[in-house]
C-alpha cells in the first residue's frame, strides 16, 4: 500500500498545480490562493485527525519531540515549501515549476543519508546526477531563450521577461530543496510517534500560523481576508482539497517504506503536471522540447534510485 499512497500523493500535487495556475489567472492580484489552501488543509486534516482517533481510539504514546517535529516538517513544505512554489508557478507556469521542483528526492534522500542512516548505492547515485542535469538542462534553455526573445520582441520586455524565468527558476529549486527536508523531518516524527493523520494536520497548522505571520508582516492579511471572503475563487477551494489529500498520502506512505523511496516515487509529479496542463492550457502553457527533456531525466533519474533502494 505504500507505493500506491506515493502515487496517489504525486497524482494531489500535480492535480494542484494545474488548479493553482486556473485560479491565479481568474484573480490574478490575490495571494495566489495559499492563505485559502491552508486554512482549508487545517479543517479537512483536522476533520479527519479527530475521526481516526474517535474510531481507532488513542493507541500511541504521546511525545513532544514527534509534534515539534511534525510542525517543522509542516513549516518547511506546506509553510515555506509551498509558498514559494506557488510563486514559481506564476512565473514559469505550472510545468516547468513542477519539474525543476522534482528534484526534491535529492534532498530528501541526502537528509535521510546524514540524520536517517540510509545509505547511497550505484545506481541511485546515477539517479541523482540524472536530476541535477535536468535542472542544468532547464537553466540552459531559459539562458539561450534571451536570445530568441530579443528577436521577437523589445529589449525591455524581453529582459523583463528572461529575469522572471531566472526568479522562477530560482524560486523552484529553493522550494525542492526545504521540501526535500521537510520530507526526511515527516520520517524522523514518524518513527517518534507514528500517527500520519495527526503529523499532517499538525504540519498544517503550523503552516497556517506561518502564513499568517507573513501576510502580517507585508500588511497584506486584512486585504487578502477580504479578497477571499468577497470574491470566492472555486479553484482555491480545489486546490486546498488537493494539498490535504497529497501530503496525507505522503504520510500514510512514509509509514510502511522508506522515505527516500517514497520521494522517488511521488517525483512522478511533473509528468503527471504536464499531461494535464497540456490539455488544460492547450494554446497557452509552453511545454518546449526541453522541458520534454527535462522531464525524462529527471523521471529517468527517480527511476535509477528507486531501482537501487
Amino acid at each position: 500500500m505504500g507505493v500506491v499512497f506515493a502515487i496517489l500523493s504525486a497524482v494531489m500535487f500535480a492535480m494542484n498545480n494545474v488548479i493553482v495556475k486556473k485560479g491565479i489567472k481568474r484573480s490574478p492580484d490575490s495571494d495566489n490562493g495559499f492563505f485559502i489552501t491552508v486554512l482549508m488543509n487545517v479543517i479537512l486534516l483536522g476533520v479527519l485527525c479527530f475521526i481516526v482517533i474517535s474510531i481507532k481510539g488513542w493507541d500511541l504514546q504521546f511525545s513532544w519531540k514527534a509534534i515539534l517535529l511534525f510542525a517543522l516538517a509542516g513549516l518547511c513544505t506546506t509553510g515555506v515549501g509551498r509558498l514559494t512554489l506557488f510563486f514559481s508557478i506564476s512565473y514559469i507556469g505550472p510545468s516547468k515549476a513542477s519539474a525543476i521542483r522534482n528534484s526534491t528526492p535529492i534532498f530528501t534522500t541526502l537528509f535521510a543519508l546524514f540524520f536517517l542512516g540510509e545509505s547511497i548505492t550505484l545506481l541511485p547515485g546515477i539517479g541523482m546526477l540524472l536530476l541535477l542535469g535536468g535542472i542544468f538542462n532547464e537553466g540552459v534553455r531559459l539562458h539561450l531563450s534571451r536570445t530568441t526573445n530579443h528577436q521577437s520582441i523589445d529589449v525591455h520586455h524581453a529582459t523583463k521577461a528572461q529575469r522572471n524565468s531566472y526568479v522562477g527558476l530560482g524560486l523552484a529549486l529553493f522550494s525542492a530543496i526545504i521540501f526535500g527536508v521537510g520530507q526526511g523531518i515527516r520520517k524522523q516524527g514518524l518513527i517518534e510517534m507514528d500517527h500520519a493523520f495527526l503529523g499532517v494536520w499538525i504540519g498544517a497548522l503550523t503552516s497556517l500560523v506561518f502564513v499568517i505571520i507573513y501576510q502580517c508582516v507585508r500588511r497584506e492579511f486584512i486585504e487578502n481576508l477580504k479578497q477571499n471572503v468577497t470574491s470566492l475563487n472555486p479553484y482555491y477551494f480545489i486546490a486546498g482539497g488537493l494539498t490535504s489529500l497529497g501530503p496525507l498520502f505522503f504520510f500514510l506512505a512514509a509509514q510502511t517504506i522508506q522515505v527516500s523511496y517514497v520521494s522517488m516515487i511521488a517525483a512522478a509529479e511533473p509528468l503527471i503536471t504536464v499531461l494535464i496542463s497540456a490539455a488544460i492550457f492547450r494554446g497557452v502553457e509552453s511545454i518546449t522540447r526541453t522541458t520534454w527533456v527535462t522531464i525524462l531525466m529527471m523521471l529517468f533519474g527517480t527511476i535509477l534510485i528507486a531501482m537501487g533502494l
